[in-house]
């Protein structure tokens, strides 16, 4: 998995690439609680990239959101593979998080 943190204007977008599992939560959990820590005016997670997302993934995802939304924030995520989609439907994540199908939704959303 790579991650790369961009600001676009004042919101913080996220890209992520290839697996995000157990092996690659930590990395994951880090970059996104440092970007919401630094209090931009939305967070968008892109995950356009990503072939496979484990139920860790959803953890660290249910988890930012939580703080994201303590601190004021608006976290969408930008998905339109099957891979990411599905868990996030299968498990009702999809209704606490804006799902978009492109960052560039996500960012005239936010």
């Amino acid at each position: 998995m790579s991650i790369r943190l961009e600001h676009i204007g004042s919101v913080a977008v996220v890209h992520v690439t290839d697996e995000v599992d157990m092996a690659t939560e930590a990395q994951l959990r880090a970059t996104l609680t440092d970007a919401v820590s630094a209090g931009p005016a939305a967070l968008v997670l892109d995950l356009t990239c990503v072939t496979f997302f484990a139920s860790a993934g959803l953890h660290v995802l249910v988890d930012v959101q939580h703080d994201a939304t303590a601190r004021g924030l608006d976290m969408l995520v930008a998905a339109d593979k099957r891979s990411v989609l599905r868990p996030l439907q299968i498990t009702g994540v999809d209704q606490l998080v804006t799902v978009v199908a492109s960052v560039d939704q996500a960012l005239a959303h936010s």
